[in-house]
């Protein structure tokens, strides 16, 4: 997230793909201890997770919140197009 261009980064924060993947790598691998080497580095896995991708194990609950308000959203949406747009001529 932070190669991603300034005035880009409301893209990354209204996809839902980046808030799913958020989740599950969170849920995961959040809170695991084992050491890695990455980027000819030793870390341990949530702390790669937090430090290059910015996934935080104390924000899983905002992701959850996000993720569930994101198809009710779209439905909300849908339903207020077919009520209003109508393109049948009169």
């Amino acid at each position: 997230m932070q190669k991603i261009p300034k005035w880009w980064i409301w893209c990354y924060w209204i996809t839902p793909t980046a808030w799913s993947l958020n989740g599950l790598l969170t849920s995961q691998y959040g809170e695991m201890e084992k050491e890695i080497l990455i980027f000819e580095e030793k870390k341990q896995v949530g702390t790669f997770l937090k430090d290059y991708y910015g996934f935080s194990h104390d924000r899983l609950s905002l992701v959850a919140v996000v993720l569930i308000a994101y198809p009710i959203v779209y439905a909300s949406l849908f339903a207020y197009c077919i009520g209003k747009i109508n393109f049948q001529k009169r």
